[in-house]
């Protein structure tokens, strides 16, 4: 039944005011009425005023007011709608500021179907004629789905309207539980939404039948003495949403506004701190953070966060438990420092040359709110990647989720900062070298990335200088601040002096293909990035130049240019020898010949190695066709160093070299060494003159001599990483000159000289690139195979392989990426196989604890974590039906997991999808029914096999009537595999029916498809 609008409206407010009359007038100003006569006082002690709407506010309020009539008149709400706008228009309206964004409350619906209805109204011809409305004045309705996370706790409809942008929302209240912000919502009066809300100032309603603004929580006071304060306890109000603190600071700032001096004390609260930090998303503080820093007021919100001790709670990393905790006592040098420096933005001030554009600004307040980190020195990690973000980036991508641009900012402001200074000191010490414009160009080019912020890096540089060396940043500038601005003052005046400003846009006179046509045709690759470089310093010292001439010539005397050169000119130099009658080559053309090879394999000149790696393929073939020809035609015997640098082209693998040119510099080798001459060869010029001078530190499980360590040893992890692996730099081909040595050896040699060979395994093994990981567990199988089971066992060496190999099975997803854990767990497995292997007879107890730890702690582990990652499910399979053969009998202590690992791969439908995992668990499944057939005939196991046999078989003939192909290799030879198990398990019950699982026969009855996998039991 219908109520009256009005008669409800009395009896729940008791309107004791007059009413006011909205003007037929209205002025786009707002004019507000602060009590002057005392406000009429309402139930509830509510404050009302009024305020004066735009002509559109006022097209927007009678047509809301229209629609809520409809609604009440159709009885769709259970009661007569009221509605307000709400929160941040009320107030900017009484501060005289325009506002397009309104939210409209509603008593008795949710804000979609209000929405709907509103917009279904409009479409009415009346509705649209009474109310003015055009095409353009209504936009698309958009529903915003309830996300607590994001701080949407209701769903929430959005539409614009007369130009306006509303936002629909039942008034509400909020139940808080301890462990959580995100509260349970139900419908609410007006008074206890706004005592729900953040500050009394955003607590206010406009009541749109009343036509007045309504106040319930004392928000009309505080504005009029421009106090921030919560509506209901403080402490309360920040547990029940710490949040609240970080938005009372904006609003603050914003206004302009004091905060209340008892609010203020419980905003640093440390339980309301902690809840800050273990409650709130790190998106939502950042979404707050950035609205303060691109407000008009950053400094002060800075200077609140400062004041109210907020700085941990927001700039950290949530995700590290142990973090150092910067000093930020000057943290105010460093933002008030920034805050003066804004006020002057004439062209040669210090902000006018730095900041020059809105993001920029904002981008300055980050790099000030984050200096403290900027001088935090890093904890020391040995497995720290070169390319790793310093921990300031790191602050601000984990601490308020900064987008990748502005992480990008910082890290390079931290990576760049030294250098700037040493530059900036030069220019104030007037060092000789100032006047050297492509120094300080090519520094800035440098700095440049992302593109534009070099100057950014600059002022990051000063002001984190401000921080350390200046004690406070005094508004009466001191002597000693004075000074300090100057010295900056006369860096930036300099670059201006040197005309570098700009460089980073400098056109170039050449480019990549114009420089390796101007070099006699070379092909671009790695090396033509430096060379352009050094044109472009080439310009910077030639600034009125344009005949790139000059930059050409430099570039030429590069080892990177010249040595394609010097390839070109060995096979010239071939090619007439080959067309002469004459046998005997000149010493000198021979040796120009092996010293391009030489420079091309050569451990001193790695860096070459690399730039040349993408045309490798015409090189390396080119040259170890020149030393073929050499060898056989001109009988040319090579030194040592030329067969070992042809030992590191052996390896297709390998981004230098080809397969054609890998055979060649194999047979190359082995005409060269047989016999003795090759086990001297491996053992003094490989192992000892080569190999062990690159890895004596390789590894803390060895002694200097290369044997196993008698006592577990602590690894020194304040030894840098860059000293244990410095080979990696100093000689890549290390990898594949220990591969072919590895390949190479007879048993004996490995059993003399094992200790030569195990500080380079190791050091592969341990290394944090995948690949050589992976390559280097490769070569150790192989070394396993060529060392005598007594040598692995007496010597310890057996152990040590075991003890690096086994945390090798960990590296699954998602901490190493799929491709990269098959590419490791493939190798390591096949290791500890090889090793349990050669540990005494099949008998062994210590065979079978090691074959039962690779079960245990690999396969079984390994499924559990990853079982959803298919090719990791496949190579754990493959390795568990190689340990099953090897176990035997013993299998039969692991058969309720194995069972139960098989079962849930088989018989997942979805499995079909992927053949080759299938395949590995079906042969898996024939291993463990030959090994442990003894309890496997158990009635249970029996059942249970033939179980997954059969559901199994189902699925793949599901998925060949659906369209797979049965001619498919994978697919027929999942089916072979699967009749090959189904036979051997028929096997168990040949001679003894009754051992035939009774459910199977009724099965085969029902499912005649089964009839092909067990033909058997219908003859």
């Amino acid at each position: 039944m219908k109520r009256n609008l009005d008669s409800f409206l009395k009896e729940h407010y008791s309107l004791t005011s007059s009413s006011v009359t909205t003007p037929s007038a209205p002025s786009p100003k707002v004019k507000v009425k602060v009590p002057g006569p005392p406000a009429k006082v309402l139930k509830s002690n509510m404050v009302t005023t009024t305020v004066q709407l735009t002509s559109k506010e006022q097209q927007l309020r009678r047509l809301l007011l229209d629609v809520a009539k409809d609604i009440d008149e159709s009885g769709k709400a259970p009661e007569p709608i009221v509605l307000r706008w709400a929160g941040g228009w009320v107030r900017d309206k009484l501060l005289d500021i325009q506002s397009h964004d309104i939210d409209v409350a509603i008593n008795a619906m949710t804000g979609v179907p209000f929405a709907q209805a509103m917009c279904d109204y409009c479409e009415r011809p009346e509705a649209m004629s009474k109310h003015s409305i055009g095409p353009a004045d209504i936009g698309s309705l958009h529903n915003v789905a309830r996300n607590p996370e994001k701080s949407k706790h209701l769903e929430t409809a959005m539409v614009k309207m007369f130009g306006l942008d509303l936002d629909f929302v039942n008034l509400r209240k909020e139940t808080y539980t301890e462990d959580s912000r995100n509260p349970q919502m139900e419908f609410g009066t007006a008074e206890e939404d706004a005592r729900r809300r953040d500050a009394t100032v955003n607590a206010l309603f406009y009541n749109l039948h009343d036509d007045r603004v309504e106040d319930f929580t004392g928000g009309l006071a505080d504005m009029k003495a421009k106090v921030i304060r919560t509506p209901l306890e403080p402490f309360q109000t920040f547990m029940d949403d710490p949040l609240r603190v970080l938005r009372l600071v904006r609003f603050a700032s914003r206004l302009q506004f004091t905060i209340d001096a008892s609010t203020r004390r419980f905003m640093a609260d440390p339980k309301v701190l902690e809840a800050l930090r273990a409650k709130i998303s790190r998106e939502r503080i950042g979404v707050e953070l950035e609205k303060m820093l691109k407000g008009d007021h950053p400094f002060d919100a800075l200077q609140l966060v400062h004041e109210l001790q907020l700085f941990h709670a927001i700039f950290t990393d949530p995700t590290q438990e142990s973090l150092p905790v910067p000093d930020i006592s000057r943290w105010a040098v460093a933002y008030t420092c920034l805050d003066e420096l804004l006020n002057d933005r004439d062209s040669t001030s210090v902000a006018g040359r730095l900041i020059t554009s809105t993001d920029a600004t904002y981008s300055a307040w980050n790099l000030a709110a984050l200096s403290p980190w900027m001088t935090v020195e890093e904890p020391p990690n040995p497995r720290r990647k070169a390319n790793a973000l310093p921990l300031v980036a790191i602050v601000s991508r984990e601490g308020f989720k900064a987008p990748n641009r502005l992480s990008s900012i910082v890290a390079a402001s931290h990576r760049n900062r030294d250098e700037i200074l040493k530059l900036k000191r030069a220019v104030c010490k007037g060092e000789s070298y100032i006047q050297e414009r492509d120094r300080f160009g090519m520094a800035i080019r440098k700095w440049d990335t992302p593109a534009g912020t070099w100057r950014l890096q600059v002022l990051n540089a000063l002001l984190v200088e401000a921080l350390e060396t200046l004690t406070a940043w005094r508004q009466e500038a001191s002597a000693e601040q004075s000074k300090f601005l100057a010295g900056w003052k006369s860096f930036l005046d300099h670059l201006a002096k040197l005309d570098v400003y700009e460089v980073t846009t400098l056109e170039k006179l050449l480019d990549g293909g114009k420089l390796a046509k101007a070099l006699g045709g070379i092909k671009p690759g790695k090396w033509t990035g430096p060379a352009l470089d050094v044109c472009v310093a080439w310009q910077l010292r030639n600034p009125g130049e344009t005949d790139p001439t000059g930059a050409i010539e430099e570039v030429s005397i590069l080892p990177e240019a010249s040595y394609q050169w010097k390839i070109r000119r060995s096979l010239f130099i071939l090619v007439t020898h080959q067309h002469s009658i004459n046998d005997k080559m000149p010493v000198t053309d021979s040796d120009t010949i092996l010293g391009a090879l030489e420079e091309l394999l050569g451990p001193s000149n790695t860096r070459l190695l690399h730039e040349i790696s993408e045309h490798s393929e015409l090189l390396t073939e080119a040259a170890v066709a020149s030393i073929s020809v050499l060898c056989s035609k001109y009988r040319i015997i090579l030194d040592q160093i030329t067969l070992v640098k042809l030992t590191a082209v052996t390896d297709p693998q390998d981004p230098w070299t080809t397969a054609q040119a890998a055979a060649a510099a194999s047979k190359l080798l082995s005409k060269h060494l047989e016999g003795e001459s090759l086990n001297e060869f491996i053992t003094n010029t490989v192992l000892q003159k080569h190999l062990k001078p690159l890895f004596m530190k390789s590894s803390s499980r060895i002694t200097a001599s290369g044997r196993p360590s008698q006592y577990d040893m602590i690894d020194d992890w304040s030894r840098p990483v860059i000293e244990v692996q410095s080979w990696r730099t100093q000689a890549p081909w290390a990898e594949a000159t220990i591969q072919w040595t590895v390949n190479m050896s007879t048993t004996s040699l490995v059993k003399q000289h094992w200790p030569l060979f195990l500080p380079v395994l190791l050091a592969l093994v341990e290394n944090e690139s995948t690949k050589t990981k992976s390559r280097g567990l490769r070569t150790t199988r192989e070394f396993i195979n060529r060392c005598p089971a007594e040598v692995l066992q007496n010597t310890g060496i057996g152990r040590v392989f075991a003890d690096v190999s086994f945390p090798l099975l960990l590296h699954l997803p998602s901490v190493t990426p799929e491709d990269e854990s098959t590419t490791i767990l493939v190798p390591a497995y096949d290791v500890l196989i090889k090793l349990a292997q050669s540990t005494g007879d099949t008998n062994s107890i210590e065979r079978r604890r090691l074959f039962d730890k690779i079960l245990r702690d690999g396969v079984f582990a390994g499924y559990f974590h990853a079982s959803q990652h298919t090719r990791i499910v496949q190579a754990l399979l493959q390795k568990a039906t190689a340990v099953i053969n090897s176990l035997g009998i013993h299998t039969t202590k692991h058969l309720t997991p194995l069972l139960s690992m098989v079962s849930l791969v088989m018989t997942d439908p979805f499995a079909v999808s992927y053949p080759p995992t299938l395949i590995a668990a079906t042969q898996t499944m024939s291993a463990v029914i030959t090994n442990s057939w003894p309890r496997i005939r158990e009635a249970e196991h029996m059942e249970n096999v033939a179980r997954i046999l059969s559901l199994c078989w189902l699925n793949v003939s599901e998925e060949i009537e659906h369209g797979a192909s049965r001619t498919s290799a994978d697919i027929n030879t999942l089916l072979r595999e699967l009749a090959h198990a189904a036979r051997i398990l028929q096997a168990l019950w040949a001679h003894d029916a009754s051992n035939c699982p009774a459910k199977l026969t009724e099965a085969l009855k029902q499912e005649p498809r089964l009839s092909h996998l067990f033909p058997k039991m219908l003859a």
